[in-house]
């Protein structure tokens, strides 16, 4: 019994010693394990501060290059007075503004400054020659006459031979009505459109090779809205050809004692060679104006704003823009090429008197028109059955001055 118990206590006493150094050492490798991860705290710990650290140097750092770099921009703009956009980061941006002294410039100094500028920015440009000449009046010629009597009121260079233009087209319509008052044609007579005509330069009305049109409509055309087709057609018609016309229109001249006037062609546009075909001058053109207007049918034409064509499908207008805007204008007849400038046949008629204005080589358009409205003003308010006045032709007194702006009473645009 007594080995049985001591067996026993010995085991007892062995379990005892057992555990407390399995306790011991588990006891231990707690220790060490609390140790070890202390120390990786405190590590941590330090990197944290050391970076912390450098990162408070590097802000003081970029702060100093900042404050640095604002020092400098503020003296550049306190030195140069000018506008300097200063950002310590793009969410933060602001304008110093600060005032700069005006410089009191004259305007010489800025005309001569721009002057520079021009000269820089644009290149030497070459200069053509013009070929034809310089226009340096607003007309070349003017002339007022009493339409019944031919009497002159009013003249300036009415001698002068100048290009035409259409106004050549007021002797193929003289030709043209005096053989209708012949009874040689009608108005009716029908008229079919040449290969030529088709061909017409410049201002045309579409008339097509084959195509059949009354004389009277095409007459019409030829006057109101001056068209080269038609006034082609004319004269192949009334004459069988352009040049047998021309021949025509030359005799009628000479018979009407038109001195300073050669015709070459039936409208008025330059020859192949550029050069004007047709002259004449406003004393010339005052006598063919006369003897146009024996022809009721001139001014019945002549003296509307339109003209019915293709059997009142198409409305021509008329040219002379002098119709409907002066009190008693009732026609006749403009022209225009580059050499001759813009030149105008107008008639009025006020009561019993009747006037009659030319205009050659006018510079515009606008010119042409005020001229000649001035002129006719000027005559219906002076014009009282005799002359103004015995001056010569061509001298100007006090109420003969050339025309430089408009005066006119109704204003033409």
């Amino acid at each position: 019994m007594r080995r049985i118990r001591w067996t026993i206590a010995g085991i007892g006493f062995f379990a005892f010693l057992l555990t407390v150094t399995v306790e011991s050492s588990f006891a231990r490798q707690t220790n060490a394990q609390q140790k070890t991860a202390q120390s990786g705290k405190g590590t941590k710990r330090i990197q944290t501060k050391t970076r912390t650290t450098q990162t408070a140097q590097t802000t003081v750092t970029k702060k100093n290059q900042t404050s640095t770099t604002s020092k400098v921009k503020k003296t550049t703009v306190s030195q140069k007075g000018v506008r300097v956009k200063t950002s310590h980061s793009r969410s933060e941006r602001r304008i110093v503004r600060v005032p700069s002294k005006k410089r009191v410039v004259s305007r010489s100094q800025r005309s001569r400054t721009s002057r520079v500028a021009k000269r820089g920015r644009t290149a030497p440009v070459r200069v053509a020659k013009r070929a034809e000449p310089v226009i340096v009046k607003d007309f070349q010629s003017v002339l007022l006459a009493e339409a019944e009597s031919g009497q002159i009121l009013f003249a300036e260079e009415i001698d002068k031979q100048w290009p035409a233009a259409s106004l050549t087209k007021m002797m193929v319509g003289l030709i043209a009505l005096e053989d209708i008052t012949q009874e040689r044609f009608s108005l009716h007579t029908p008229v079919v459109i040449s290969e030529r005509a088709d061909r017409a330069r410049g201002r045309t009305i579409g008339l097509r090779t084959g195509e059949t049109f009354p004389l009277g409509e095409l007459l019409q055309a030829m006057l109101v809205t001056s068209a080269n087709d038609a006034s082609v057609a004319v004269a192949e018609r009334i004459r069988g050809s352009v040049e047998a016309c021309v021949e025509v229109m030359n005799k009628r001249a000479q018979a009407l004692g038109m001195t300073q006037t050669e015709f070459r062609t039936v409208n008025g546009m330059p020859l192949q060679d550029g050069s004007a075909g047709d002259f004449s001058s406003a004393r010339d053109l005052v006598t063919l104006a006369r003897a146009l207007l024996q022809h009721e049918l001139v001014l019945e034409w002549t003296s509307h704003h339109y003209a019915p064509f293709r059997d009142g499908l198409v409305m021509l207008p008329n040219t002379n823009r002098l119709v409907g805007k002066v009190d008693g204008v009732n026609g006749l007849k403009t022209g225009f090429t580059a050499r001759a400038r813009y030149n105008l046949v107008a008639t009025a008629q006020r009561g019993s008197l009747s006037l009659i204005a030319v205009v050659l080589g006018g510079r515009n358009s606008r010119i042409r028109f005020d001229t000649a409205a001035h002129y006719l003003e000027w005559g219906f308010a002076h014009y009282t059955g005799q002359a103004p006045s015995e001056r010569r032709e061509g001298v100007h007194g006090q109420s003969f001055r050339p025309f430089r702006a408009v005066a006119t009473r109704t204003a033409i645009r």
